[in-house]
């Protein structure tokens, strides 16, 4: 067997992961999206890549189910199709999520900072300066809260379904560390400034409130993807009883634990 028969042997056997795995590491290659795309612009005719792993998953999926009995082939084949489609959609969803938080949390320590600048630049704080910045280094702590929660929704759902293999594109990767350092230097001068006026620290973050919104942003990367896949393939009504049901978990109030 030569050795261009035993590759596509090798890829006609690679499960749904594995095939998303071998096309995220040829769209990182290029760095970032606008590459990648253009990529693809330069094939004649261009090549969706969703279509070519669609392709791929049923002839795979075809291949190992042959000689078996048809009721058994259309399922295995319908599967490995669902399983793909989802994770090519789950990579998408994440990084759009996070160049979308990278650039909203960009805004805010603007504005943030400016404030922080502003109240520390000042000889002799009043009382109410005093308070607003005990609010900003809240505020801020906060922001560093959201970005860890997000970013640890992000790994357990990359180990869960991408063998831990990082989503993001190279450049969104170097933005959201990058953005990860400024709100964190941004709050440490929020939190040490208070300090110096008396401010008493912090609480420390509840673990409870943190998991719990990590729990939230993993569903909010893995609900809409799952929407978005059975949609493509046509069932319409369960793609839509999903995202009702993600939208309604969002939108429920969120219960406030009582102090004993």
């Amino acid at each position: 067997m030569t050795l261009s028969r035993r590759v596509a042997k090798l890829e006609e056997a690679l499960t749904p992961t594995q095939l998303v795995l071998r096309w995220l590491a040829e769209a990182h290659a290029f760095g970032d999206v606008p590459a990648y795309v253009a990529s693809l612009l330069a094939v004649d005719p261009p090549v969706a890549p969703l279509d070519r792993l669609a392709r791929e998953a049923v002839h795979g999926a075809r291949t190992a189910m042959r000689g078996k009995r048809p009721e058994l082939v259309e399922p295995a084949v319908r599967s490995a199709l669902r399983e793909t489609i989802f994770r090519y959609e789950l990579v998408m969803r994440i990084n759009v999520t996070a160049h979308d938080l990278v650039d909203r949390e960009g805004l805010i320590d603007a504005a943030l900072s400016a404030q922080v600048a502003l109240v520390a630049s000042q000889e002799r704080r009043e009382p109410k300066d005093i308070g607003w910045l005990g609010q900003l280094r809240d505020l801020l702590d906060s922001r560093v809260s959201e970005l860890r929660a997000a970013q640890a929704a992000r790994t357990l759902v990359e180990g869960r379904f991408l063998d831990g293999h990082p989503a993001l594109f190279p450049d969104v990767a170097v933005a959201w560390d990058a953005q990860v350092k400024s709100t964190e230097i941004i709050a440490d001068m929020a939190v040490r400034l208070p300090e110096f006026d008396g401010v008493p620290p912090a609480p420390p973050p509840d673990p409870a409130v943190v998991s719990d919104r990590t729990t939230e942003l993993l569903a909010d990367l893995v609900e809409p993807a799952k929407s978005e896949t059975l949609d493509k393939l046509g069932e319409g009504k369960q793609a839509f009883d999903i995202a009702a049901s993600w939208v309604r978990a969002k939108l429920a109030p969120k219960s406030v634990a009582v102090a004993e």
